[in-house]
């Protein structure tokens, strides 16, 4: 009977593949870097993900599932918050992650040039989200914003995560501080964008 114990699961592949696209990008990544970063051959890895595209992909995947699913509890603990509690723990949030998934973060947004655009399907997922909350602190203020939610929560989100990629991908800041940052312009936003300029917008989009 064939050893098995010294085989590496799709666990450990899916880690080493995670830190070496954190590390050089997703267009850049091989499946002899995997391959070596995870103590095992090419052709182990052409065993279990059939292509380097469908590594790529499942890594890619896996971790806008977790970064969307840890953004999507924050929303639903921050659900009885005051409007600018509620705004402070999404951002607040963000930064966690990054702070607690450094590699995931690195996939996801640390190298632009990718062929794919995870940036893009997160905020497919995410201003949904952000915009219904936006349209019901404002109808809380009498305001009706319609399609100008969507694009303020475009603003919001697309905000934090380059004030994050700043600290996390390209200067090494302090994180604790660049959030706080995030919050500081995010409360600019929200005070200085006025119900009117939305409705407006919104009048020009629908």
């Amino acid at each position: 009977m064939p050893n098995t114990r010294n085989r590496p699961t799709d666990e450990q592949l899916l880690r080493a593949a995670r830190a070496v696209i954190a590390e050089v990008g997703a267009d850049r990544a091989t499946m002899d870097m995997v391959a070596e970063r995870g103590g095992t051959t090419r052709v182990t890895l052409y065993a279990h993900f059939r292509s380097r595209d469908s590594l790529i992909d499942k890594v890619i995947q896996r971790e806008l599932d977790v970064f969307t699913e840890w953004m999507v509890a924050a929303y639903d603990e921050s659900e009885d918050m005051p409007h600018g509690a509620r705004a402070r723990h999404a951002v607040e949030a963000l930064f966690a992650y990054a702070r607690d998934h450094p590699d995931g973060f690195r996939v996801l947004f640390g190298h632009r040039d990718a062929t794919t655009d995870p940036g893009r399907r997160l905020h497919e997922v995410l201003v949904p989200r952000i915009a219904e909350r936006l349209r019901a602190n404002y109808a809380a203020r009498g305001a009706t914003i319609g399609a100008g939610a969507e694009t303020l929560a475009s603003l919001l989100l697309g905000m934090s995560l380059d004030v994050a990629y700043r600290a996390v991908v390209v200067g090494g800041a302090d994180l604790d501080r660049a959030c706080e940052l995030a919050v500081t312009a995010t409360f600019a936003v929200l005070r200085d964008v006025s119900p009117v300029q939305l409705e407006a917008l919104a009048a020009h989009t629908e």
